[in-house]
């Protein structure tokens, strides 16, 4: 029990990352429960990684058109952006 309430804090992490906790504490919950992160289940350890990575990187591209975004803006008004 001990493992599927740390597995499902770190779902927690990684689904606020994707915009889910919900659905990332259930899923993290679940593979504590039936060995998710044992030597049985290192498979869903590693496509959770994926899913956080490929989060992370979706979250930096919102940033950074949002960044491109207000810096046309910015210009537009006559502001000088760096």
């Amino acid at each position: 029990m001990v493992g599927a309430a740390k597995c499902a804090a770190a779902g927690t992490a990684i689904g606020a990352i994707a915009g889910n906790t919900g659905r990332g504490a259930g899923i993290g919950a679940d593979a504590g429960a039936t060995g998710g992160f044992s030597a049985r289940g290192q498979a869903t350890q590693e496509a959770g990684s994926k899913g956080a990575q490929m989060a992370v990187a979706r979250n930096q591209q919102a940033i950074d058109t949002f960044k491109k975004a207000a810096a046309v803006c910015l210009e537009g008004r006559g502001y000088t952006v760096k």
